[in-house]
């Protein structure tokens, strides 16, 4: 997914689904309390915010998070053991 066009309200449900503070996502992506809230704000997609914005959302990811966009705009939370996603499926992992 784009990163690009997540949503502030989708990061702020992200968060919560994780049950982290502002405080504890600006720890782990490397950004102040301040910048998170800023981009949790963000309903216009500024361009001057998209690289912070991959940080949180590549962040969020890692910690289990899916981005919805599309027919159902949302978040989800992924479970960790759920092996290879189909978009990952490739030949090399054929067995």
């Amino acid at each position: 997914m784009l990163h690009a066009m997540v949503s502030g309200r989708q990061i702020k449900a992200a968060r919560a689904l994780l049950g982290w503070s502002r405080n504890d996502l600006a720890e782990i992506a490397g950004i102040s309390e301040a910048t998170v809230k800023v981009v949790e704000k963000d309903r216009g997609f500024l361009e001057a915010l998209a690289p912070t914005r991959q940080r949180i959302c590549q962040e969020l990811e890692a910690a289990g998070i899916g981005f919805t966009n599309g027919g159902a705009i949302g978040v989800t939370l992924v479970p960790q053991d759920e092996g290879l996603r189909p978009e990952d499926l490739n030949a090399s992992n054929d067995d």
